[in-house]
């Protein structure tokens, strides 16, 4: 399944799509068996409706107090909820907790009813993302990188013009950000970049961001005005002049936007795929998640 699709220059993640859909869909399926049941299509609907909002919210606290120490410094970064970082089991309990408080209010002859309704309609929307997902994965093809892949060696540019391979990072876990000068989330999770690459690089870390689409000579300064110091390749010198290399690896890698970041294991396993910025604790999580992996 692609992680992400592009709209404009919109990148939609399809996993929050997808449960967002879902649970729409759970919400109205609810109403509709309700109705048969002979139960009130809106009571039931309502009973729906808050389960999923406070799954959703019970899905991002639980994630933020488990990764506390990421949000310790700067916790109003928790309401970005845009940003990855939800916890599914979470979710799935307060939601489930709160439906039943809710049903326990309701008359005790009518309970099992509205259970079943309940029931039904959250099982029509596992099955819509189910069935969902796997339209993604048709429309997606069969070429790109996939989680559990070996990534294919390739090599590019620093910025001052040596040739670099991925093949001679083999052993250590490494972050492979792709990015551009005018992408602004870009340039909003460099720093933080920078500060993993630091607090990793003696535990066999290595943070390499790809500049997609831009000569050396715009890259360069952009660089030195950032002050970040973790790896930039870019294009380099090639036998067709016209070709782009750093396209050409973004197209293979089965890339749609910017940002996008793939975490490779010291096996040279692809482990994970973020589309989209990158926050704290995403980004600890991956790393943390790639130091133990096997080591090939």
């Amino acid at each position: 399944m692609p992680e992400a699709f592009a709209i404009g220059g919109f990148l939609i993640p399809t996993r929050p799509l997808g449960v967002i859909a879902s649970l729409l869909v759970a919400i109205w399926a609810s109403g509709g068996i309700a109705g048969r049941l002979g139960l009130e299509r809106n009571v039931v609907r309502g009973i729906a409706e808050s389960s999923a909002w406070f799954g959703l919210a019970g899905a991002r606290l639980g994630f933020v107090l488990m990764n506390w120490d990421a949000y310790r410094d700067s916790p109003w970064t928790m309401f970005y909820l845009w940003q990855p970082g939800y916890s599914a089991y979470a979710g799935i309990t307060t939601g489930v907790a709160w439906a039943l408080f809710r049903l326990w209010r309701q008359p005790a002859g009518t309970r099992p009813a509205h259970a079943r309704a309940l029931s039904g309609g959250f099982a029509g929307g596992g099955i819509f993302l189910t069935l969902l997902f796997l339209a993604f994965a048709l429309v997606a093809g069969g070429d790109r990188l996939r989680r559990g892949d070996q990534v294919p060696d390739f090599g590019l540019r620093t910025l001052n013009g040596a040739a670099v391979r991925l093949s001679e990072l083999s052993g250590r876990a490494v972050v492979l950000n792709f990015w551009a000068t005018w992408c602004p989330p870009c340039r909003r999770e460099m720093p933080l970049l920078d500060e993993m690459q630091q607090k990793y690089a003696n535990r066999g870390v290595k943070i390499v961001g790809v500049a997609l689409s831009e000569p050396p000579e715009a890259v360069r300064p952009f660089i030195e005005s950032m002050g970040v110091e973790y790896s930039i390749w870019v294009d380099g010198p090639g036998e067709d002049p016209a070709s782009d290399r750093t396209r050409e690896l973004f197209s293979r890698f089965g890339g749609v936007g910017l940002p996008t970041t793939y975490f490779i294991g010291r096996d040279g396993v692809l482990r994970a795929i973020q589309v989209g910025e990158l926050n704290r604790a995403i980004l600890q999580i991956r790393i943390e998640e790639l130091l133990s992996s096997g080591s090939g």
